[in-house]
Parts: C-alpha cells; structure tokens; sequence
C-alpha cells in the first residue's frame, strides 16, 4: 500500500474526522452491560504470621543474639590481635592499591564500551 501521507496530513486527516462527524447516541443498556462486567475487587487477604515465619525469627534473632553475646566475651588478647590484624590488612590494602586505579579505569571503560558498542552496531546498520 502506497501511503503518500506524511505522519502530520495523517493527524490533520484524524482530527478533522473527529470534529467532523456526528457523535452516535448512546445505546440505553450500556449501562447494565458495563456493570454487570465490572467485579468487586476482591477484599486482601488479612496478614498472616505462619510456623515458618515464627521459626525463621526465632533462628535470626537466636543467631543474633549468639554473635552479640560471643563479641562481648572475647578475652581481651584476642580483640588485641583481630585490632593488629585489622590495622595491618588495611596498611596491606593502601600500599598495595597501586593496581587498583588503572584496574578501576579499565574496567570502566570495558564495561562502556560492551554497553556503547552494540548500540552503535545497530545504528550503523540502519
């Protein structure tokens, strides 16, 4: 089909239609069709707390309950050797980060390019 119209004479063409030709009166029963297809919205169903979400609280706040419990109770030679340990992990980190900032750029530039790339694809191909 040959379809000389430009997309605005297409709009122009609809919109003289639409002011142009006389409404259709309105059949008496469309009411009754219409409400008899409309439905109640169905009420929610109330809030349930079941065995499972009982028991998975319990465990979390039992788990919870045994890390805060062992945290307050290490001796104290051992929160002295996990601060050193800390401390030392972090130096290791800084000093060693030397990799990161090229590691950091290129992964970025790698991750725009696998994003750019099939887009402009796909527009050079139009």
């Amino acid at each position: 089909m040959d379809n000389r119209l430009t997309p605005e004479q297409q709009n122009a063409v609809i919109e003289d239609a639409l002011h142009t030709y006389p409404l259709a009166s309105m059949p008496r029963d469309i009411t009754a069709t219409v409400m008899a297809r409309i439905q109640a919205v169905p009420a929610p169903r109330p809030f349930r707390f079941t065995r499972n979400d009982f028991v998975i609280a319990l465990v979390l706040s039992l788990s919870t309950a045994a890390i805060w419990f062992s945290i307050q109770n290490f001796p104290p030679l051992l929160l002295a050797q996990l601060r050193v340990q800390g401390i030392l992990f972090y130096q290791d980190l800084i000093v060693n980060a030397r990799w990161l900032v090229p590691a950091i750029a290129f992964g970025l530039s790698a991750l725009l390019a696998a994003m750019t790339i099939p887009y402009l694809k796909q527009q050079l191909m139009k």
